[in-house]
């Protein structure tokens, strides 16, 4: 080829052109012994082996485009014609596969290593930066989130603190459907009992009227549809109640008196049963039974059946005792301690 002499003067350079992609239509490409590859090449029978380094042939402006010899000297595509224009083949091609611009010429082989070197981690990089759903071999969920406890995990301050606040602000505002959506928000109905307990023990230190109101949100969140409380968090927070009552009458008189009302409110709302409330009054205490040796636990019960008398009136309270089956003489705390407020029932 007259061409290929004319350009010997042309530095050599070692970068190599891919073999262009057969057009659309023509018969597939096999690799192998019996492929379309192997056939082209074995019509001119085995090549010789060359040392002269391969020259650039690189096509210039305006000049059809011309394959450069291979490693051996020869090229498998050198009597088959380009096909289409150049902007018809190199779109075919991933940019990584070409030959780089002249100035790659003078990166030394350090940096060629490095810019190699950093291709698996570049491409790494990206896997992580693509979205779970678009990765084919990650069709199921990390086991990680698929065992997402029911209840948020929050510490045991944060959500004592968070209790205060929404009973505090429930008090100034005196809305219920806040005080549901923060219960709701924390999503941890393990802490409900000590949450019912911070909220009757707080309410020894207020007034009348705001413990009236507590009362009847208790009631109302256990009532509600979603069941904000059951009736066992209630239960399991007027226990604990009961387990420091001792200690709050020290800072509180009357803290008996007090918790005698809440427990009449829940009573005639048939949220808890009072044969319920006497188990518990029994019961109660630092030690089980405590409460009824001091006579702590007659107070209570004196000061709930009064509230609902107060309330209900005188038969309904006779109603309320007969179907609690409750002997009130059981409630009497040893000579030489009374329950002055017991006593008016017995």
């Amino acid at each position: 080829d007259v061409r290929f002499e004319d350009r010997q003067s042309y530095e050599a350079r070692t970068l190599s052109v891919p073999l262009p992609q057969r057009p659309i239509g023509d018969e597939s490409i096999t690799l192998g012994p019996q492929g379309g590859l192997a056939r082209g090449m074995s019509i001119r029978g085995p090549p010789a082996m060359s040392s002269t380094p391969l020259p650039d042939i690189s096509p210039g402006a305006g000049e059809p485009r011309r394959i450069p010899a291979g490693l051996n000297g020869f090229s498998s595509l050198s009597e088959r014609p380009a096909y289409g224009s150049r902007e018809d083949i190199i779109p075919r091609y991933h940019p990584d596969r070409f030959a780089a611009p002249p100035a790659f010429d003078q990166l030394n082989a350090q940096e060629r290593n490095i810019n190699y070197g950093n291709r698996d981690l570049r491409a790494a990089e990206r896997s992580f930066d693509r979205p779970l759903a678009t990765s084919p071999t990650q069709g199921q969920v990390p086991s990680i989130t698929q065992n997402v406890p029911s209840e948020k995990v929050w510490s045991e301050e944060y959500l004592r603190e968070k209790s205060i606040a929404a009973i505090k602000e429930f008090y100034s505002a005196r809305d219920e459907k806040e005080v549901a959506w923060c219960i709701k928000d924390l999503n941890s109905p393990g802490f409900h009992p000590s949450m019912v307990s911070l909220w009757v023990t707080d309410s020894f230190e207020r007034k009348d009227m705001e413990r009236d109101l507590l009362a009847k949100l208790l009631v109302n969140l256990a009532k509600s549809r979603e069941g904000m409380l059951s009736q066992g968090q209630l239960i399991k927070g007027f226990e604990s109640v009961l387990t420091t009552l001792e200690d709050a009458v020290n800072d509180a008189p009357r803290a008996a008196e007090f918790l005698g009302r809440i427990f009449a409110k829940v009573v005639e709302e048939n949220v808890i049963p009072l044969r319920e409330i006497g188990r518990l009054l029994r019961e109660g205490g630092e030690e089980p039974g405590r409460l009824q040796e001091i006579g702590l636990a007659g107070d209570v019960l004196g000061s709930t059946l009064e509230i609902i008398k107060s309330d209900k009136g005188e038969s309904v309270l006779h109603e309320v005792r007969m179907s609690s089956n409750l002997r009130l003489e059981d409630f009497r705390p040893p000579e030489p301690n009374r329950s002055r407020i017991l006593e008016k029932f017995i």
